[in-house]
């Protein structure tokens, strides 16, 4: 048994399984005794907000005192709180509180306008009526809706219908009209409006474009609080304790501050600087605040760039074209020379730096700009060396080769992967970039095989947030449709368990204190319904989708 102090337990969880997620002790060097295997934990105690000891159950239950809370594992697995190194952890909240078009709940655009007029016939006269989550690609039009779509169902009401992926938004006439988008209207950097053949918008915003509604559909700080709460309530419910916010500005960061503050169910935040407000990332490098600020339920986290579209819209910036339209390669946001300048000046005053990448042109230029930003020769004069290794991020990193992986170890970069896209959106990456590419997304046996850390997410809500349902895909890389993409990329169950709890502490160096179950670590743990591990073992890798959280403590609180 391991315990920092003799103390008596206010849980004990007992007769494991324990997946610890620490890491594995160096083997004994050749011609040294070998070291006998200790027999795997089976009970954790914790006390306050810690973990107090990990060990054999008969030990462990001398902690326990006459208040102490005993909980009987019966062969399922406890494992340290699940980490969602990338999720927006407001939009799923604020998702839940609108239309949900998500397939399977939605096969056509008909089914989606049913619910558009559903909503509308119940909400207040000029009132916003909002959805998301639908995937043409899924739609038996095979389509996006238009203006005209959405006007039919809602043509007293602004409509706004998002993308699963979040990087297009489609909407009714009276919101071209409120945001003056015209025929004249010129196309953003970095983003499009599609148009009908006249060249009039259609109301199909991509990418940037949706930047033109900024301001008409501001949400109130009550609604980021609605939106915080459900999000969380949500999240610990699947046995999420901690989320890597991927994105927020200053109003978010005071709802997440406010929610934090209150007697509710609370899991921790480490925040990126919103991507598509560069004023608020400017004044915020001024104030001399960096990454890592903050205490253990809420801290700033990088400062995040875009650096081009979505896997699934697709929209991702290529080397080379779509295989289903050669004449396509993608969106990018910035040009090279701006992520160099943006990344040094965030390096400079002390941040981790990170980007959306999901195409390899993309991921090399987020590369290039990291290694700019990491150059000795342009560290500010007088300014002291970094206390702690550099541990810049690429959020997705979805498309690499040999060339770009070892680059990204060289460099010392986190990749921030959501192998759970195989499942909604992996059939479509077949199609869309070829089966050469999509074998070769969301690299994660590659990465591990080179020894580069890396870490699990969801990317919620653009997929689904079960924990489970991500570590089977990392497990089978197998789409709805039922194809297995990459098998080379697996991982195995254990594998997939500590990049999601102690890879996600890494990634925001935060692995001292959390991420796995450890003596003296913040008590965030799961009790899963289940044993991914057993299942595995036995062959019935079907089983592991289905598990879900039966219990979560966060800061030794069940919640």
């Amino acid at each position: 048994m391991t315990s920092p102090l003799r103390s008596v337990a206010d849980i004990i969880f007992r007769d494991g399984p324990v997946f610890t997620a620490t890491v594995p002790r160096r083997r004994a060097s050749r011609g040294s005794r070998p070291v006998p295997a200790s027999p795997p934990p089976a009970a954790v105690a914790t006390c306050g907000d810690r973990i107090l000891a990990v060990g054999q159950t008969r030990d462990i239950m001398d902690l326990a005192g006459p208040r102490t809370r005993v909980i009987d594992l019966q062969g399922r697995l406890l494992v340290p709180g699940f980490i969602d190194a990338h999720a927006h952890l407001i939009a799923h909240g604020a998702s839940q509180l609108q239309v949900n078009c998500k397939y399977p709940n939605v096969r056509s655009i008909r089914d989606i306008q049913a619910r558009l007029a559903e909503r509308a016939a119940t909400a207040a006269p000029g009132a916003w009526v909002r959805a998301w989550g639908y995937d043409q690609s899924r739609l038996e039009e095979q389509r996006h809706p238009t203006r005209f779509d959405l006007d039919a169902a809602c043509p007293d009401h602004p409509a706004l219908l998002t993308r699963v992926c979040g990087h297009i938004v489609v909407v009714n006439s009276r919101v071209l009209e409120m945001a003056r988008i015209t025929a004249d209207t010129l196309d953003p950097a970095g983003g499009k409006f599609d148009r009908d053949e006249r060249g009039v918008p259609n109301g199909v915003l991509r990418e940037a474009a949706g930047l033109a509604l900024a301001g008409l559909v501001a949400p109130t700080l009550d609604d980021h609080l609605a939106a915080v709460a459900a999000g969380t309530e949500d999240y610990l419910s699947r046995g999420i304790t901690s989320v890597h916010e991927a994105g927020t500005d200053a109003f978010g960061l005071r709802a997440f501050q406010a929610h934090l503050a209150g007697r509710v169910p609370r899991l921790r935040v480490y925040a990126m600087l919103e991507p598509s407000d560069r004023a608020f990332q400017e004044a915020f490098l001024s104030t001399g605040l960096a990454s890592g600020f903050g205490d253990e339920w809420l801290r700033i986290g990088p400062l995040k760039l875009m650096a081009d579209g979505s896997s699934s819209g697709p929209t991702a910036a290529t080397r080379e074209p779509y295989a289903v339209d050669a004449t396509d390669s993608g969106i990018l946001y910035l040009s090279q020379d701006e992520v160099n300048e943006r990344f040094l000046a965030a390096a400079r005053a002390g941040f981790q730096v990170t980007a959306h990448a999901v195409g390899d042109r993309a991921i090399e230029m987020v590369v290039n700009g990291i290694e700019h930003a990491l150059a000795p020769g342009l560290r500010m004069e007088g300014a002291p060396a970094p206390a702690r290794p550099p541990r810049h991020r690429i959020e997705h990193c979805a498309m690499t080769d040999p060339a770009l992986r070892a680059r990204i170890k060289a460099l010392g970069i986190v990749p921030i992967l959501q192998p759970v896209f195989f499942h909604e959106f992996g059939d479509g990456y077949v199609r869309n970039y070829g089966p050469a590419r999509a074998a070769e997304m969301f690299a994660a046996g590659a990465f591990l095989r080179d020894g580069v850390p890396f870490a699990l997410s969801t990317d919620c809500p653009v997929t689904f947030p079960d924990p489970m349902l991500n570590v089977y895909v990392a497990v089978t890389r197998q789409t709805m449709g039922g194809q297995v993409v990459g098998p080379e990329q697996r991982l195995t169950v254990a594998e997939a368990l500590a990049a999601y709890t102690l890879g996600g502490a890494y990634a925001s160096y935060e692995e001292a204190s959390k991420g796995s179950l450890e003596p003296g670590k913040l008590a965030d743990l799961v009790v899963l319904s289940g044993n991914p591990l057993a299942a595995e073992a036995e062959g019935n890798l079907e089983a592991i989708r289905g598990m879900k959280a039966d219990l979560t403590v966060s800061g030794g609180e069940v919640v």
